[in-house]
C-alpha cells in the first residue's frame, strides 16, 4: 500500500497577488463599462410612442374597414356581407401599414447604428 502525498498549495508572494488583484480590477472595470446602461426616460417615451403608433395603424385599418362595410350593408341591405369583407380588407390594410411603418423605423435605426461608435455617441467623422 502506497501513501498518497497531499499537495499543499504554495504560498504566492505579495507581488503575484497584487498583479492578480490589479488584473481582476481591470477586468471588472471593463465589464462594468460594457454593461448596458438603463435607458433614459426620453428613450422609454420614444419607444412607447413608436408602439402606440404601430398599434394605432393596425386598429385604424380594422375600424375604417368595418365602418365602410357597415355603411354599405346599411345602404344596400346586404348585412353582414360587406361588413365581413371590408373588416378583413381593413385588417389586411392595417397589417400592411404596420409592416411598412416597422420597415421604415428599422431603416432609420440601422442608419443611426452605423454612425454609433459603441459608447452611445454618434461618430461625426470630424476627428
Amino acid at each position: 500500500m502506497s501513501e498518497t502525498s497531499s499537495q499543499v498549495p504554495k504560498k504566492e508572494d505579495k507581488s503575484t497577488q497584487a498583479t492578480a488583484l490589479d488584473d481582476l480590477e481591470k477586468r471588472l472595470r471593463l465589464a462594468r463599462k460594457n454593461v448596458a446602461e438603463e435607458p433614459s426616460q426620453e428613450a422609454r417615451g420614444h419607444s412607447i410612442g413608436l408602439a402606440m403608433r404601430l398599434s394605432t395603424e393596425l386598429v385604424a385599418g380594422v375600424i375604417v374597414g368595418g365602418l365602410i362595410g357597415l355603411g354599405l350593408d346599411m345602404l344596400l341591405g346586404t348585412a353582414p356581407w360587406f361588413l365581413l369583407v371590408f373588416f378583413f380588407l381593413g385588417s389586411g390594410a392595417g397589417i400592411l401599414n404596420v409592416m411598412h411603418t416597422a420597415r421604415e423605423m428599422n431603416a432609420k435605426n440601422a442608419d443611426g447604428l452605423e454612425l454609433n461608435d459603441g459608447n452611445g455617441q454618434a461618430d461625426t467623422g470630424d476627428e
